[in-house]
């Protein structure tokens, strides 16, 4: 999300006299190569061809929201509380799996200290923290545009953390109660942070919901990353995933990136010109008026894979959806870990290493920390959400888009396959060229696929006769 804020300041806001970036060094790259990489990237193309200079704007700063305060030096701290008047909080890890330590952090700690230094800006008129529509799921199915009281003491938390790490990551599941995983947990702790420092400066907490591809602007289907239900389809497209654990007819509350950048934008316009005095809560969700279930995912999917499938897949694209327990692990292994085995073996004989079996684990991990999610009906309440489009001018509506009727809801196919098409030529690099040839082998595959199950149907059917004729005649 951090990217297309940055995109879409740089386009829409020529106002913005400087964006400071906070960002850190990862993976042996520091801040400021990660922000010149930026200009190679597919989402800025747009921008630089109609403002190459557009980047000047940009003054990056250092720092590491896992560190103390934010990893940030004096001198720059000191720039950002002289300069800073609208903060837009969106770093966070949205890893399911992290430990309690590490997700306390990053999502939680790293906030606190950034609240801290926004209650030194002079000129401060927004804090928006970026926090998910679902961080209160383990409370209830139905989720309001309001603060809940956490089962936990944030700063009895974050001094545990500055004591005992260890000791605090063996006592997770302790301290998650209802919360599924750290990631909520972290969140839903970090809300009740702003909502006591939200006394002291102007803030608003934005929720959306599952974010996933551009639908429109700058560049649609564009995606940096496969997490969430973009990396459910992509593992369906790919042949790698064949069953997940869900309920076919719950519906997928979603939000394009875009979309979701246009309701932060707004969200913080709203609170610099409409205060209320006390932290709105803005619940950026669509599920009322769009939404899609999981199996019509699945029935659009198989369509757009005829015409659009991607390169170097395992198998034919098929999947079953279930939300049973058991008959979800049956199918797992027979649909999953068997074919992985056999896979993988045939990797060994031709002296190729074996993956197969590794990413199968990794899928069965992701499908059960997604099916708190995925099993379960949601209702997120937005009637703040939709207030603002109420009060913003028919220019910015036309600028800002976050009414229901600009997400394209009535063509979800329509947007499922751009989406395919950004994965094929953001993620894996694919070249359109190819498409043609990738077809012929996708009804190949679509062909020894029925055959092969009409081979083990005709196999598993001898095997009832067999043994319906062993039985007779033994009676």
């Amino acid at each position: 999300m951090g990217k297309v804020l940055v995109e879409k300041l740089l386009r829409r806001c020529p106002s913005v006299n400087r964006l400071f970036v906070v960002i850190r060094t990862k993976r042996g790259v520091d801040a400021n190569q990660r922000i010149n990489e930026l200009r190679n990237e597919g989402l800025f193309e747009p921008l630089l061809k109609m403002n190459p200079n557009a980047f000047d704007k940009l003054i990056v700063i250092p720092g590491d929201m896992s560190q103390k305060r934010c990893g940030i030096s004096e001198e720059d701290r000191q720039v950002l509380i002289e300069n800073t008047s609208v903060i837009f909080h969106t770093a966070a890890s949205v890893r399911f799996d992290d430990s309690l330590s590490s997700a306390l952090k990053l999502n939680t700690r790293g906030t606190v200290e950034l609240l801290e230094m926004a209650k030194e800006m002079k000129k401060l008129e927004v804090f928006e923290y970026v926090s998910t529509t679902y961080c209160n799921v383990g409370i209830n199915t139905t989720i309001e545009e309001r603060v809940y009281p956490s089962h936990l003491d944030w700063k009895i938390l974050l001094k545990a953390l500055d004591l005992d790490e260890y000791s605090l990551d063996l006592l997770v599941y302790k301290l998650q109660w209802t919360q599924p995983n750290t990631y909520t947990l972290s969140k839903s702790l970090t809300e009740n942070a702003v909502l006591e420092a939200s006394q002291h400066i102007p803030a608003c907490i934005i929720r959306p919901s599952v974010v996933i591809s551009v639908s429109e602007e700058p560049v649609p289907g564009w995606t940096d990353n496969l997490n969430g239900v973009l990396g459910v389809t992509t593992g369906v497209s790919k042949g790698v995933l064949r069953t997940f654990k869900c309920s076919p007819y719950a519906a997928l509350d979603y939000i394009p990136v875009d979309s979701a950048i246009n309701g932060m934008l707004a969200g913080a316009w709203y609170k610099r010109f409409h205060d209320t005095g006390h932290l709105e809560v803005f619940n950026e969700a669509y599920g009322d008026t769009l939404s899609v279930t999981y199996d019509d995912i699945v029935n659009n999917g198989v369509i757009i894979n005829h015409t659009t499938p991607m390169e170097n897949y395992c198998w034919y694209p098929f999947i079953i959806l279930t939300n049973n327990t058991y008959y979800f692990h049956f199918l797992f292994y027979f649909l999953q870990l068997l074919p992985a085995l056999i896979q993988d073996f045939g990797l060994m004989c031709a002296r190729q290493k074996r993956f197969i079996l590794r990413l199968n684990i990794k899928i069965y991990n992701a499908a059960i920390a997604l099916s708190d999610f995925t099993g379960i009906p949601f209702t997120f309440a937005n009637d703040n959400f939709y207030g603002i489009d109420k009060m913003m001018t028919p220019e910015d509506k036309k600028n800002f888009p976050i009414s229901v009727s600009r997400t394209k809801s009535e063509d979800i196919r329509g947007y499922m396959k751009a989406a395919q098409e950004g994965i094929k030529k953001f993620i894996f690099h694919e070249k359109e060229e190819n498409l043609e040839q990738n077809v012929k082998i996708h009804w190949r595959l679509y062909y020894i696929d029925r055959a092969t199950r009409v081979l083990l149907l005709g196999a598993a059917a001898w095997q009832v006769f067999r043994l319906a004729s062993l039985v007779a005649f033994w009676i």
